[in-house]
């Protein structure tokens, strides 16, 4: 069951060390890296926010940033949870010190798997090893997410087998283009149908649906900050221009003081889902 939560989406750096050619950040090399100075402005403005909040780290690729484990600690420190979502592909002892600095305020581990960069084997590998350092954090949950992409549907739910026998939770999410779902043919539906129809639910699966006209906190228990530390009340919300709340490095982010009524055609973040910021 969905649990309710006030949820930060920290896209803490812009620059990713892949180039999937389905990426949705549209490749920002070095876009965005906050400086020490205004990391640590970021960190102290939500250090003062009101009640504990899951910050979740992701970017780009959030391990490009070499305070990482610093920005968990003092997050933690300030009464916070953080999560993080990774390509994976920044050495073991890295991620280590992360793990360790979050300690049991660490809440989900999401690593994505983008085989244009690398072999499913040497992934699997990997996140076998993350998944058995965080044994020793019953709250902290693991996850393996993937892009379904048209054409490859048989790709993907063969990946979904491998992950699930090996004990790994996989996460698939529908793909998009310029913020819209992306079309997939009749035999790519009928292969969703069969491979993935029993993930239903937004916690098993993001299939980017319309939440028009639902009561949505967005603005108020849930908003997105960007490389450049503007922060808005969603991803529609930054696209489409009309939610900026302030910006975390300047000191001016002031969040809504009451629920939204969602005007957007589709919601492509499953958080506000999964955490009850929008009635399903």
């Amino acid at each position: 069951m969905a649990t309710e939560r006030q949820v930060i989406n920290w896209n803490i750096v812009g620059g990713c060390n892949y180039r999937c050619s389905y990426c949705v950040q549209k490749h920002a090399d070095g876009v965005g890296g906050p400086s020490d100075k205004q990391l640590d402005a970021g960190l102290a403005c939500l250090a003062a926010l009101p009640g504990t909040w899951e910050v979740k780290l992701s970017g780009g690729e959030p391990f490009l940033l070499k305070r990482l484990p610093d920005v968990a600690a003092r997050l933690t420190a300030a009464g916070h949870t953080v999560s993080v979502l990774t390509n994976l592909s920044t050495p073991l002892a890295v991620i280590e010190r992360f793990i360790l600095a979050a300690g049991d305020a660490l809440r989900t581990f999401s690593c994505s798997l983008h085989l244009e960069e690398i072999a499913e084997p040497v992934f699997l590998e990997r996140a076998r090893a993350v998944h058995d350092r965080l044994r020793d954090l019953p709250r902290t949950s693991f996850v393996v997410n993937s892009v379904v992409r048209p054409g490859r549907v048989g790709e993907a739910a063969a990946s979904r087998r491998r992950f699930e026998a090996a004990g790994l939770k996989f996460y698939p999410q529908l793909m998009r283009i310029d913020g819209q779902p992306a079309r997939y043919g009749w035999v790519d539906r009928w292969r969703l149908a069969r491979h993935f129809g029993d993930l239903a639910r937004p916690g098993e699966m993001n299939r980017g649906i319309s939440l028009t006209g639902r009561p949505c906190h967005a603005g108020s228990r849930y908003f997105i900050i960007t490389p450049k530390g503007d922060a808005h009340t969603c991803y529609p919300g930054k696209r489409f221009g009309n939610g900026r709340l302030g910006n975390i490095f300047d000191g001016s982010l002031r969040l809504l003081a009451a629920p939204i009524i969602c005007p957007y055609a589709v919601c492509p973040c499953s958080v506000p889902q999964n955490r009850r910021i929008v009635t399903v």
